[in-house]
């Protein structure tokens, strides 16, 4: 048996070092937990909406560190508790101004923030305090707030009196750059509005002492009418968010650099901001001026705008004005300075200042000399006008101003050669100084001789001769100019030296009197007329709408009641003119306007501005003579006329009458009504015609004249084209002898049988609807028309005169029925049925007859002129079933003869 061995037990089993690195594991983990257990704070908010439990995370810089754990309303219900379980690596931030916010998402022009919170929910932000004592309640912002005052950058404040639409948030500009921001605005004890605003570090440099803030807001428009309109806005978030923009002007650029504590005004545009030096400006009345609006202008460049406006306590309470002048402009602050307004002028060739009747009156000025004035008093505009241009000043001494003015032009040959720069009176009064400057390149053609007249209404063509003699415009027949000539001499004279004085005549007429040597060659007439027409010297005689002469002068005849116009035919076109030619005004515009359209002529430019005389030569005759005197019609037709044939027409009513009423025969128009008066006698309209000689064949003593005026009715309007070109004389000739006076009858009483057809009586117990035009139907196909009605010799019927046209005349026998087929006939009953029957639709409307002819023995002969038929009120049906057979008709379109079947 072996002997056992005995060992001795060890002390500590190895099973117990699983159990020592567990108590070691745990104590490490208990250690780090401990360490990095989150903390528990309160915040207290208004409002806590987008927060929940468990979800919505403390974010500082875009790590989260904290949660919310649990929401509780506080006992006052006036804001909610929030418990949150914030990171332990964050407790030293958590010091008694440490802020908290609720950032949710926003979306506005000009930014978008919290955009991650649409997707994962609102969040609160973090910003540590400057305490170094720790806390765990905390009061909640309502929104981030500003910039800490230790950030990098420039932290200004802009002082206002009104917000505009300035936000937090709203960007801050610099040559269209952005750079910065509104931090916040709050509203002070006085009104005033203090703006916190941030400019990033690398802009600071950019604002001085003298840097100007104005409001940017919204859309800047600039300019006027005349110059153009610019519209200026810093960027589309500033027009709908709201935006400041700031500068500095050239000369504050050398001011002190802004610094933290530095307060600025904010403008409310640019308009106010602008940087200038100061004048005032005393005013006669303020109309028009407004502050901030009404510009200082020279030469149509703004050189400041009026700030501010006031009322002066003197005797007459006027108005100072205090105008806010460019920097560059101060050169013009001068002693002898003047300032007028300038506003819009109405007379007779327009507007003059036109741009003000939109933008309104500006202020102007001539700059002077002499020691520095910012003080000044308006003046009126200055009579003497500003030299623009090189050239050479003459002096022009008339009797009277002759209606000219500053700024009209000097013409030689139609062209613009100088101006007027100078009205004045001289020293003794008697005579006016007119200063004239002529170009410089112009200048060379006043001559010691020339000749200088008022071209205001004086229109030359100085193509008429090689005379060199001056035309005018059409801004001198408005506004008034001088004109001047050279007369034709063997030598030219030498080159009038500057300040020459010369005499203005009154007229061209005047300085043709005076210097006989601008005598246009030609042949010279004279027209006479009871009337002047208004034509000024120097509009043009026309033949064929070329010009071939002008006229001169007017006079009156020597029994002091006619006119007589002085023209004048050029040299080579004097063979045109005749015994047998004829003179007659000429408007320049010729309109004939019908149902068939509108013919516009139009005379030459010069014609058509100015008027004119025109003629034609009918005929051969004698050369005409110098100063042969012809008459001056007032129109072409007038004077076509002169021959024609004159007619004495009565009119019972002078409804739709006009002179120039027409007259016509089968729609051409051959005269006119020429003239129209009251007889006292009959009380009856007069009227005197005029028509052409080649018609005079038609106006017989059996000629009928009717009056066609437009008629409306049922069935339509009747004569349109007379609604067009008014009432018109309609002549239907007759036989007879040639005759000159005649009764115009209206167009209802006109009985005037066509003389082609068949024209028959049809007698009825009353008119009904019937009237002249009515139609005639066989068959509901129209083969005639009412012509005309009257009562009976015994006036116990209507006679109704019918005309059946050529085609339809063997149509009608003396057995042959007619019926009134005006209007819709009905028979029958409820019970039994009801029966409607018309002629046409056109019957119905405006009347009509019907017929039939009967079968056999009872058609009879063929009807005869003037036979009378009774008409029946209603129609035997069996009327409408006979079918004769009737001699064959013409078709129109074939000429050919095609019988009438029966039953077709």
């Amino acid at each position: 048996m072996e002997k056992p061995v005995i060992r001795r037990r060890r002390s500590v089993s190895p099973i117990w070092i699983l159990p020592l690195v567990a108590l070691c594991i745990g104590a490490w983990l208990l250690h780090t937990s401990m360490k990095e257990a989150g903390i528990d704070i309160y915040v207290h908010f208004e409002d806590a909406t987008g927060i929940t439990p468990g979800k919505t995370k403390v974010i500082v810089r875009g790590i989260p560190v904290g949660t919310v754990k649990k929401l509780n309303i506080d006992e006052g219900m006036k804001g909610v508790n929030l418990v949150i379980n914030m990171d332990n690596q964050v407790r030293f931030a958590l010091v008694e101004d440490t802020a908290f916010w609720i950032v949710k998402p926003e979306v506005s022009a000009g930014r978008i923030s919290g955009l991650d919170t649409l997707f994962g929910g609102s969040y609160i932000g973090m910003r540590q305090g400057k305490s170094t004592t720790l806390a765990n309640h905390f009061q909640g912002l309502p929104e981030q707030p500003s910039v800490d005052s230790t950030t990098p950058g420039l932290h200004i404040t802009l002082e206002t009196d009104t917000l505009y639409s300035l936000q937090r948030g709203s960007n801050i500009y610099s040559k269209n750059l952005q750079i910065g921001y509104v931090e916040d605005y709050l509203l002070q004890d006085n009104g005033t509005i203090l703006v916190k605003a941030f400019i990033e570090e690398r802009f600071a440099h950019l604002i001085h002492t003298g840097t100007r803030f104005w409001n940017a807001s919204g859309l800047s428009l600039t300019g006027d009418v005349q110059s153009g309109l610019s519209v200026s806005v810093e960027s589309l978030a500033s027009l709908i968010y709201g935006g400041i923009t700031c500068d500095t002007p050239p000369s504050l650029e050398t001011t002190e650099p802004a610094t933290n504590s530095s307060t600025f005004k904010l403008y409310k545009d640019f308009e106010d901001a602008e940087y200038g030096i100061t004048a005032t400006l005393q005013l006669a009345t303020g109309e028009g001026i407004v502050a901030g609006k009404t510009k200082v202008l020279y030469r149509g460049l703004k050189t400041g705008v009026v700030k501010t406006i006031d009322i002066n306590d003197d005797q007459f309470h006027t108005v100072t004005a205090t105008l806010l002048l460019d920097p560059r402009a101060e050169a013009i602050l001068k002693e002898t300075t003047r300032f007028w307004i300038v506003r819009p002028q109405v007379q007779i060739t327009g507007v003059k200042n036109l741009e003000t009747v939109l933008t309104g009156p500006y202020i102007t000025f001539e700059i002077g000399e002499g020691k520095r004035r910012d003080t000044f008093v308006e003046e009126s505009s200055p009579m003497v006008a500003s030299a623009t241009r090189p050239g050479i000043a003459f002096t022009l001494v008339a009797p009277d101003s002759g209606g000219l003015t500053v700024g009209a032009p000097v013409l030689y040959k139609q062209i613009t050669v100088g101006e007027i720069t100078g009205l004045a009176l001289a020293p003794k009064g008697e005579q006016v100084l007119v200063r004239v400057l002529i170009h410089e390149p112009h200048a060379d053609l006043v001559t010691k001789k020339s000749v200088f007249w008022n071209g205001g209404g004086v229109k030359i063509d100085a193509s008429l001769s090689r005379l060199q003699v001056n035309m005018g415009s059409v801004q001198s027949l408005l506004a008034g100019g001088v004109a001047f000539a050279n007369p034709p001499l063997k030598s030219r004279p030498p080159a009038a030296e500057a300040e020459s004085r010369f005499t203005l005549h009154g007229s061209y007429g005047e300085a043709l009197k005076a210097v006989p040597e601008l005598e246009l060659k030609g042949l010279r007439l004279q027209l006479r007329t009871a009337k002047a027409p208004p034509l000024n010297a120097g509009a043009p005689v026309l033949y064929n709408n070329i010009r071939v002469g002008e006229i001169l002068g007017f006079d009156l005849a020597q029994n002091r009641q006619d006119t007589v116009i002085q023209v004048l035919i050029k040299d080579h076109y004097r063979d045109l003119v005749t015994g047998t030619s004829r003179f007659y005004t000429y408007s320049g515009v010729t309109v004939n306007a019908s149902l068939q359209g509108v013919n516009l002529e139009t005379a030459p430019f010069d014609a058509l501005l100015n008027g004119g005389i025109a003629f034609f030569t009918e005929g051969k005759g004698e050369p005409a003579r110098a100063d042969q005197t012809f008459p001056l019609f007032a129109s072409q037709q007038e004077a076509l006329n002169a021959d024609a044939l004159r007619l004495t027409l009565h009119f019972p009513s002078g409804e739709g009458l006009a002179t120039a009423t027409e007259i016509r025969y089968q729609g051409i128009t051959i005269g006119k009504v020429t003239d129209l008066s009251l007889d006292p006698a009959s009380g009856d309209i007069r009227g005197e015609a005029s028509v052409d000689r080649e018609m005079a064949r038609l106006f017989r003593k059996s000629t009928t004249l009717r009056l066609v005026r437009p008629e409306v009715s049922l069935a339509g309007v009747s004569h349109l084209e007379a609604v067009i070109t008014g009432a018109f004389i309609d002549v239907r000739t007759g036989m007879g002898a040639l005759q000159t006076e005649f009764s115009v009858l209206p167009l209802a009483e006109d009985t005037f049988k066509p003389a082609t057809g068949l024209n028959i009586v049809l007698e009825t117990a009353t008119l009904g609807s019937l009237k002249q035009g009515s139609p005639v139907y066989y068959r509901q196909i129209k083969v005639g028309r009412v012509t005309g009605y009257r009562l009976s010799p015994t006036a116990q019927q209507v006679w109704l005169e019918v005309n059946i046209e050529p085609d339809y005349t063997k149509l009608i026998y003396s057995g042959t029925r007619f019926y009134n087929a005006s209007g819709i006939k009905v028979s029958g009953s409820v019970l039994s049925g009801m029966t409607m029957r018309t002629e046409s639709m056109e019957s119905v409307l405006a009347g009509g007859i019907g017929l039939a002819t009967p079968e056999g023995t009872e058609m009879g002969p063929p009807a005869y002129p003037g036979q009378h038929f009774q008409v029946s009120e209603t129609v035997d049906e069996a009327w409408l079933k006979w079918q004769p057979p009737l001699p064959p008709m013409v078709d129109k379109a074939d000429k050919k003869s095609a019988p009438v079947k029966k039953g077709s």
